[in-house]
């Protein structure tokens, strides 16, 4: 373990001929922490974790992962970080047993979560990887990132393809890794995810962080809708003119009311009515970028050059 921040970056930038990947990214994550990269397709997420991975060099900045540099010591920082890659690639004619056993062969020591994690995934070992749903492919990812209990995981859209009682089966193995106080760099466009599993959160908007919040921050001014069926005719305006509330619609016999912040007063005004039904619809991403920063809008992410290119 390092001293400090285990991932700080530096004025981080990345640039394709004129495109822009990332700009001037400034962040850093602790031990013992669950930070979440959250942003639209696009917005530059894939790019920064790529500079994390030394995978491509920065156009300039710096990165340092295990206290050391992204880049230069790209083959050390692999012996500290667990990587799951938002287009994981596997070797689709080994068996799932012979492709874990040739990956923990490039490792210094026996895996210590392997057999644990192996279970709890319920990941069937005797199958070749081309024969994997998309599900169980990213079991294999979860599994090849975790199964050495590294000090830092970087992850890129880790839950695609996984199941809802799978999703929370990882989320739970996610907290085990930050109660053992490790690292946790989660990139992803799922604002539900990231408000489960994140203790701050860093927006990145059009190839730049626009802001850095703990995630309690992020609950209390996110937007939501309520849906709401009266058994008898009800003024919109006795919702209109209550705190936090920024429109009410009347759809058919109901009311779309939505909301940003503390729902307290909504809930109590409510409750003086006789509800045939109520639905509280989680916020969308782009809900949640204009309610903090106007329309959102992602720029697309350029391909990637090899490792040898600048």
């Amino acid at each position: 373990m390092t001293d400090g921040p285990n991932i700080i970056c530096r004025g981080l930038a990345k640039f394709y001929g004129t495109t822009r990947g990332i700009e001037d990214l400034d962040l850093s994550v602790e031990p013992g922490e669950i930070f979440g990269f959250l942003g639209p397709n696009g917005a530059g997420k894939t790019t920064t974790i790529r500079m994390l991975m030394g995978m491509i060099r920065p156009t300039r900045g710096s990165a340092t992962v295990a206290g050391l540099d992204a880049w230069s010591d790209a083959p050390a920082v692999k012996l500290h970080v667990g990587h799951i890659p938002g287009d994981v690639a596997l070797y689709e004619n080994l068996h799932v047993h012979d492709l874990l056993d040739y990956i923990d062969g490039f490792r210094p020591r026996p895996d210590p979560l392997r057999e644990e994690l192996i279970e709890r995934l319920e990941l069937d070992l005797s199958k070749k990887v081309k024969a994997l749903s998309r599900g169980n492919r990213q079991k294999v990812a979860i599994l090849l990132a975790m199964m050495f209990d590294p000090e830092i995981l970087i992850l890129d859209e880790p839950t695609l393809g996984l199941d809802p009682l799978m999703q929370q089966e990882f989320y739970t193995i996610l907290g085990e890794f930050k109660d053992r106080g490790h690292t946790v760099f989660l990139s992803s466009h799922i604002l539900s995810e990231v408000e489960r599993s994140c203790d701050r959160v860093g927006i990145v908007k059009g190839g730049r962080l626009v802001d850095v919040r703990a995630i309690e921050e992020l609950r209390q001014n996110k937007i939501r809708h309520m849906d709401v069926l009266f058994r008898e005719h009800v003024d919109p305006a006795e919702f209109e003119r209550l705190p936090n509330v920024l429109s009410v619609e009347q759809l058919d016999s109901s009311l779309r009311i939505t909301i940003r912040g503390d729902v307290d007063a909504l809930v109590k005004q409510i409750a003086v009515h006789q509800v045939e039904d109520l639905t509280f619809t989680q916020s969308s991403l782009e809900d949640f970028f204009l309610s903090f920063y106007g329309p959102s809008g992602g720029e697309s992410e350029p391909q990637y050059p090899e490792k040898g290119d600048s």
